[in-house]
């Protein structure tokens, strides 16, 4: 019994893991496309922007009501968030150099089923600032 149980629950772990990605949860920014440009995740965990595309950049989250949070990416480290609600959660990368180019991102949460979190007034947590939905 103990056996199947336990095959159970690695085989939803599997289908839960982050699709493309460490298991830290990371998307890089590249000069033409974000990897992976969907991430699965569960609610909780960090989810890291790391730029590699030589280019000065942000990340944009969408929020209800048409507002917007802006991060602009450090030259010298990446940014995190930390999804708290279950569902899709849109972002928009922008890139500066001659030309903008905006590259579109979604992180795709899921509740995990083990550690069941209070809904807390943010819906994510970027660098440490609630974006409320």
């Amino acid at each position: 019994m103990m056996g199947w149980l336990t095959a159970l629950v690695v085989a939803a772990l599997a289908v839960l893991a982050p699709a493309g990605a460490g298991a830290d949860g990371t998307i890089v920014i590249e000069a033409t496309r974000l990897v992976p440009p969907v991430l699965r995740t569960m609610s909780g965990p960090r989810v890291t922007f790391v730029n590699h595309s030589g280019r000065a950049a942000h990340v944009e989250f969408a929020r209800n009501g048409g507002e917007h949070h802006l991060v602009q990416i450090p030259a010298g480290g990446p940014i995190w968030a930390v999804f708290h609600r279950p569902g899709t959660h849109a972002y928009v990368v922008h890139l500066y150099g001659k030309q903008t180019q905006a590259l579109a991102g979604v992180v795709e949460v899921v509740e995990d089923a083990l550690h069941k979190w209070e809904a807390p007034a943010c819906v994510a947590t970027v660098m440490g600032v609630c974006i409320e939905p």
